[in-house]
């Protein structure tokens, strides 16, 4: 055992000192008289709480978004615009002449720095459309000076994926009118809606599907995916193959495991099939996100369909929608 320390004097106080100067002359020390022992206190009992009202959500900060305009009574290929928030924003439509009496209805959305326009030609869009008599609006995205998750940089036009609350992402808000146009207009069939999507449109795609999960029949991506890394050019896995399984296998694989981008796969309502596209030489978006969406999805219990291009790039194949049709044209709300 370690001697007790001696305590500091200047710890003792006055009592402590004086203590020890009656044990040097041998003197008995006068001791404090107990305390008598207090009675407990008893807390009175306690009045009952009077129940409280439930609180109320708070709602999400900023206005909701409004919209005005429609779109024109006519066949053929024409770009309309609709106002959302006070903006003007332009959609790329293809309306068959030769169309059922509530035809089904595609929205493509492009990819970072496209338009509406130019990726109904780049996907040869508008043939597939016309064969099968199917109305397919190509909305524009805005130029948005802030990066994201998707585009780190910001300063670009994209589709805002991070912003979900479906009346304040003037995106979103787009969409809503979109729906509503067609229906208004062209009277497309409610249990044939489809979403569709290349890069950053295929991000926005997967936004819209899971959010509108209630009203969307099926969606379709190119080059798209679930990314869990901190941005989308954090993962830069390139591989060979046809199959998620080998290409997990292969070096390189990223293990990024955060949140999952633009959102999270819900796991209650609706679960839209799912086409899932991508080359496995993607430069500019991992194939990963494809594989990793994949898994998510059919974890959750969606039906999904994969296709891998082997040796492919970042880019929308010409047969992109001619193969995707058949998948669309299957499933039904």
């Amino acid at each position: 055992m370690h001697p007790a320390r001696p305590m500091p004097l200047r710890a003792l106080g006055l009592l402590g000192l004086l203590a020890l100067a009656q044990d040097a002359l041998g003197q008995p020390r006068r001791r404090r008289p107990r305390p008598r022992p207090r009675p407990p206190i008893v807390a009175p009992p306690a009045r009952p709480t009077p129940p409280t009202a439930p609180v109320a959500p708070t709602a999400p900060a900023g206005p909701a978004v409004a919209w005005t305009g429609s779109f024109p009574a006519r066949s053929g290929r024409f770009t309309a615009t609709l106002r959302v928030n006070g903006e003007a924003r332009e959609v790329a439509l293809v309306v068959p002449e030769r169309r059922e009496p509530n035809p089904p209805l595609v929205l493509f959305f492009h990819g970072t720095n496209g338009n509406g326009a130019g990726v109904l030609e780049e996907g040869a869009i508008p043939a597939v459309a016309e064969a099968h008599g199917v109305v397919v609006a190509a909305p524009t995205s805005r130029w948005l000076p802030d990066g994201d998750w998707d585009h780190p940089n910001g300063a670009e036009t994209y589709w805002d994926t991070s912003n979900q609350d479906l009346s304040r992402n003037p995106d979103l808000v787009l969409v809503r009118a979109v729906l509503e146009s067609s229906a208004r207009q062209y009277h497309h069939d409610p249990a044939r809606v489809y979403v569709a999507g290349h890069s950053n449109g295929a991000f926005f795609a997967l936004t819209v599907a899971m959010l509108l999960r209630e009203e969307v029949a099926a969606f379709a991506e190119n080059s798209g995916g679930l990314n869990r890394c901190r941005t989308t050019p954090s993962c830069r896995f390139r591989g060979r193959g046809t199959t998620c399984e080998t290409l997990a296998s292969q070096r390189g694989w990223c293990a990024c495991n955060g949140p999952a981008l633009p959102l999270a796969v819900p796991t209650t309502g609706r679960r839209p099939a799912a086409w899932l596209q991508h080359g496995t030489d993607d430069n500019m978006v991992s194939v990963q996100y494809t594989c990793d969406l994949a898994s998510a999805l059919r974890g959750a219990g969606y039906e999904v369909e994969v296709r891998l291009n082997n040796g492919e790039g970042h880019y929308l194949p010409e047969s992109f929608f001619r193969d995707v049709w058949p998948f669309f044209d299957a499933h039904r709300r």
